[in-house]
């Protein structure tokens, strides 16, 4: 039976997720195994401004080193987000599982297939993986978040001529709406003609 080694990498913020496609042919037969502390709270609130705050990241993985290069990911992480009823704060716990198949330039028989990867081609002879984990915090954060208190109650905030509403209300409101905005008068002209309004309505 033969035996195959799993190397570990471990990293505490100090060097970057990055490998050149030279490096990784060391491990074509041995996984590369990593684990990572990053921040990239500074890069990630200038590409998306409604974050309030983030965590350090924590990036566990492993490289599968082929013609292509597989990558299994899980980030980890907290991110501040304004509510989406009142604007406070709200801390997010976030742990995504991610995969992705880097393909290098010089790679040409290459052919998609139905697994659940990320396919991405190389334009240089490198992977940088700080990239990636940024781009798959930004696609996976919440539409919707709200506090404790607001997930626990359906009373929605409201000031001086302005509050929130559900989706649900806003329908029955421009319902209303409709109903009130139609002239009485015109009302009872429709019942004088059922059969004309029936026509038009076919």
């Amino acid at each position: 039976m033969v035996t195959t080694s799993i190397i570990t990498f471990v990293a505490l913020g100090v060097m970057e997720m990055k490998w050149s496609l030279l490096e990784l042919q060391k491990y074509r037969n041995e996984p590369l195994i990593f684990s990572e502390e990053i921040d990239l709270k500074e890069s990630i609130m200038v590409r998306e401004s409604e974050i309030l705050d983030i965590s350090p990241v924590t990036v566990k993985g492993t490289l599968i080193v082929q013609d292509e290069i597989i990558a299994r990911l899980e980030i980890s992480l907290v991110i501040t987000l304004p509510s989406s009823r009142s604007l406070k704060p709200v801390s997010v716990p976030m742990l995504i599982e991610a995969n992705e198949l880097y393909v290098p330039k010089d790679v040409t028989d290459f052919a998609e297939d139905e697994k659940n990867e990320t396919v991405i081609y190389l334009d240089k002879d490198q992977i940088d993986l700080t990239e990636t984990v940024e781009d798959i915090i930004l696609l996976n954060l919440p539409m919707q978040v709200f506090t404790p208190e607001e997930e626990e109650s359906d009373e929605l905030p409201s000031g001086n001529d302005w509050e929130v509403i559900s989706q649900e209300m806003y329908e029955v409101r421009i319902e209303e709406q409709k109903t009130q905005n139609v002239d009485p008068r015109l009302a009872g002209l429709a019942d004088l003609f059922p059969d004309e309004s029936r026509d038009n309505q076919e």
